[in-house]
């Protein structure tokens, strides 16, 4: 058998969890950023094991994993993984998940949450660490139930007041807390480019050797982590957070070029 697992990260959280799962799956195979696929109307899969691995976003999947589910055309029969990284709070984000496959006529057979550090809510360092070593003995259980290729279970809530939340806090994100013109380059900024670099959806320009943000954020807040002189304001709400990015994973491994 042969597998694929596809991957969504600004922090680098899914992008680390995805290799650790690929190098323990008995179906060999490849890991690949769902963001290569931007510009294509469709996507041929053709693998017998089949992963999504992702944060969570406002207690709900990212808009980036909707739009690539929508694009799969399914050539193979594939059982299919998902792994959501998240602080603590999974929602109902692998429920939704599960319905934007059932409308491609496949089924969602395993979906773990998996608590990481946060890149917006403030994770407290020694919460951080803690899961950063816990994680890779979860990530090869995990592994272990791919394998045995277990069924019907999801982490997280289907409820309506999860559904509510997610609503809520969705529109506290996008409208409040991280609209666009909080987004902003302070005077410690260097003209690196490596937050245009990281991001996963092309959003930031360069002009006149300074970032400008466009208009299709995602609220992944890679310009923020990413940045090596710490020069991106993400407004006053946001202004003591500290910066994180996954130990493992390198401005390299992000960099879209």
């Amino acid at each position: 058998m042969r597998s694929k697992i596809y991957y969504f990260s600004g922090t680098g959280n899914s992008l680390a969890v995805s290799r650790k799962l690929a190098e323990s799956l008995t179906a060999k195979g490849s890991v690949v950023s769902m963001v290569q696929y931007e510009n294509y109307e469709t996507i041929d899969v053709d693998t017998e094991v089949l992963g999504f691995v992702f944060p969570v976003y406002f207690m709900t999947i990212p808009a980036v994993v909707v739009s690539f589910i929508e694009k799969l055309n399914f050539i193979k029969d594939p059982y299919i993984f998902a792994v959501a990284t998240c602080n603590g709070t999974p929602g109902h984000c692998l429920f939704t998940l599960s319905k934007c496959l059932q409308k491609k006529g496949k089924t969602l057979s395993l979906g773990v949450a998996l608590d990481m550090p946060g890149n917006a809510i403030v994770t407290p360092p020694e919460m951080e660490a803690a899961r950063l070593n816990k994680s890779e003995q979860i990530v090869a259980e995990i592994a272990r139930q791919i394998n045995a290729q277990h069924r019907n279970y999801f982490d997280g809530s289907d409820g309506w007041s999860s559904h509510l939340q997610s609503l809520l806090f969705s529109q506290l994100g996008k409208n409040i807390l991280f609209r666009k013109k909080s987004f902003a380059a302070t005077h410690e900024c260097v003209g690196c480019g490596i937050c245009k670099r990281v991001c996963p959806v092309n959003n930031i320009a360069i002009n006149d050797g300074r970032p400008v943000w466009q208009d299709h954020c995602v609220r992944c807040l890679a310009c923020f982590h990413w940045c090596p002189v710490k020069a991106v304001s993400v407004g006053k709400v946001f202004s003591q957070r500290h910066q994180y990015h996954h130990p493992e994973i390198s401005v390299g491994d992000m960099d879209r070029g």
